[in-house]
């Protein structure tokens, strides 16, 4: 009897059966993966994940009601201006475009420049002129014409360090929003500001550039660039950032 006749000795596998068992190989790696992915993206929250989204609802809905009645209501502020409801705040705007423009508020006391920081470049007419539309459309309700806020639900933007110091912060605020609580001039406030909808990189920089060259602030300019950098630094995040995250306090 030959040698390749011995039926103790095992045969070699042709190509077609190598080629078999690398296929089933192959659907069974894929179909580990599609389950996997499956299980990941439809498992229940976690109790971490359902508690932050009940606080962030709730702190949500607080803000909107504290907000609400002051900003439909006509009083007197602790610093001894007087509010008027926000319909007729833009009923006036909406009737005279420049009203705002020639707001003078009370100013503010300047805010002291930190040691090594850039010199003070004042923006140009035409960037202010933008950043106040902007300011006009999206921030004076809570924020108010003086900049000094609604307390103790908003804070004042006048002589706020969290403005005028690292643009990267505000910027954070505007796309994602901010939750509580934070102290500003001596007042805690643990409300949610939502972020910002319909603006784009310029108008974000603008409205900063605003804010940070008026109230008696004196920051420098914020450009469409670093709105870009942290817009696309945080394109994943859908939360709001929160105080504690960011070391304020």
């Amino acid at each position: 009897m030959s040698e390749s006749s011995n039926p103790r000795e095992p045969r070699p596998l042709i190509p077609g059966q190598v080629a078999s068992w690398l296929g089933l190989v192959a659907f069974l790696a894929a179909a580990a993966v599609v389950v996997g992915y499956a299980y990941l993206a439809t498992r229940p929250a976690t109790n971490s994940d359902l508690e932050r989204r009940a606080a962030q609802k709730a702190l949500r809905a607080k803000t909107e009601s504290e907000g609400q009645a002051l900003l439909t209501g006509a009083a007197r502020n602790a610093d001894g201006t007087y509010r008027v409801p926000v319909e007729t705040a833009m009923a006036v705007l909406a009737a005279d475009p420049k009203a705002l423009a020639s707001f003078k508020p009370a100013p503010a006391a300047p805010v002291a420049a930190s040691a090594g920081a850039a010199a003070f470049v004042a923006a140009d007419a035409e960037t202010l002129k933008r950043g106040a539309a902007v300011y006009a459309r999206t921030c004076i309700a809570c924020h108010q014409p003086t900049g000094k806020g609604l307390p103790p639900v908003f804070p004042s933007i006048a002589g706020t360090p969290i403005v005028t110091g690292d643009p990267e912060l505000p910027i954070k605020f505007i796309l994602h929003g901010l939750m509580g609580p934070v102290t500003v001039d001596g007042i805690t406030f643990n409300s949610m500001m939502p972020p910002v909808a319909g603006v784009n990189d310029q108008d974000i920089a603008d409205v900063l550039t605003y804010v940070r060259q008026s109230f008696g602030n004196k920051a420098n300019a914020v450009t469409p660039a670093q709105v870009k950098a942290v817009r696309d630094a945080t394109a994943g995040r859908t939360a709001p950032w929160n105080t504690a995250e960011l070391g304020l306090k």
